[in-house]
């Protein structure tokens, strides 16, 4: 084993995290790690990961598992499209009659990339296989001095040269404690860090910036609405929902008796003092459509100046457990339009920017 790998170990060995994957060999438990971690942080994952392990605890009760009862058990950790993922997986695994062992066979279960077939093969089946996240990409990034534009294919080669083949599962959980503990993003802990003496971007601070997420790809960003208006100005926050489902999204008619009747829009309304926006857009789909939100993921928020005041719109897309159920309860009417349809009605005017988000996500002109 070479200088810098045993540096590492012995590094982990020390300061290792106690996370409950970490203590199973079980793919199905192994999967349902790698799932619940994507996009979303490991504190978060802890109580989720155990819960819904009671509920399902094998790749057999999952697969029989309703719609409804794995939504409920997903329900905060958001993405619900990765326990459908998960489950069809599963399903796919009991088609099969065992679980493929290698990189190569588990890709061809639904829903499982490149990523999660490597981190499956060495965590569950110890195959020495490299596993590249954006912690391990960072770390990679700045001790070696690679090239964080490189791409994912060079990055990927990198953390296959650097792995220590006889240990997979300890290699692959300490290059990404690393990176998730010490050689943070915005604040590396170089001091603590093993490699500190090896590291080019200890010696050359000006690569820390730069090597912060290496994986994320770089994108223009494109501003929507009016410019914020000047601090302490007072602003009212509303939330709206996007809802979808089969397709098609959800408008419902304004009361001909209110300001604007007759105008389509979407659900939604003031955030009340003391709500966070999912909150407040969780109330008003109850209030408005009387159904349970099931994810709320956001899309676009902007500013927006009426002649008496500012808003401030936040828009999520959200799905509901029950599409089916919903039911006028606050307006004249409500429709579900394919994209091109809905696009087509009129809206109020502090919704342009959102209108215009619309058009160019469905290439509408």
């Amino acid at each position: 084993m070479r200088a810098e790998q045993t540096e590492l170990l012995t590094w982990y060995a020390q300061h290792r995290r106690d996370l409950p994957w970490r203590a199973t060999s079980d793919p199905y438990r192994v999967l349902v790690s790698e799932t619940m971690l994507q996009q979303t942080q490991v504190a978060r994952v802890v109580p989720f990961y155990e819960r819904f392990l009671a509920l399902f605890p094998d790749e057999k009760a999952l697969a029989a598992a309703s719609d409804e009862a794995i939504h409920r058990a997903w329900k905060g950790l958001g993405y619900p499209s990765r326990v459908e993922r998960l489950r069809a997986a599963c399903a796919a695994v009991l088609a099969r009659g065992s679980w493929p062992r290698d990189v190569a066979g588990l890709i061809e279960l639904p829903g499982i990339g490149p990523y999660t077939a490597r981190a499956v093969a060495a965590f569950a089946f110890a195959a020495p296989v490299a596993v590249l996240d954006t912690n391990v990409a960072r770390v990679l990034c700045r001790v070696g001095g690679l090239d964080p534009a490189a791409g994912r294919e060079a990055l990927q080669s990198a953390a296959d040269g650097a792995l220590a083949i006889g240990q997979p599962v300890a290699w692959n959980n300490a290059v990404m404690e690393l990176g998730a503990l010490v050689c943070t993003a915005r604040t590396p802990a170089c001091a603590a860090c093993p490699w500190t003496a090896r590291c080019v971007a200890a010696r050359d601070p000006g690569r820390l910036a730069a090597t912060a997420a290496p994986l994320k790809a770089a994108s223009t960003k494109v501003a929507y609405g009016e410019p914020a208006p000047p601090r302490g100005t007072p602003v009212v926050k509303v939330v709206l929902a996007l809802i979808h489902h089969d397709g098609r999204y959800l408008a419902q008619r304004r009361p001909v008796d209110k300001h604007a009747g007759g105008v389509w829009e979407l659900p939604g309304g003031k955030v009340e003092a003391g709500e966070d926006e999912r909150r407040a857009l969780a109330r008003e789909v109850a209030e408005e459509l009387g159904v349970e939100v099931l994810a709320a993921r956001h899309l676009l928020t902007w500013h927006h100046r009426y002649p008496d005041r500012w808003v401030r719109l936040a828009c999520y897309r959200v799905r509901l457990f029950a599409p089916e159920a919903v039911r006028p309860l606050a307006s004249d009417g409500v429709e579900w339009f394919a994209p091109g349809d809905l696009l087509a009605q009129v809206f109020p005017a502090g919704t342009a920017p959102l209108v215009a988000r619309l058009r160019k996500y469905h290439r509408l002109k």
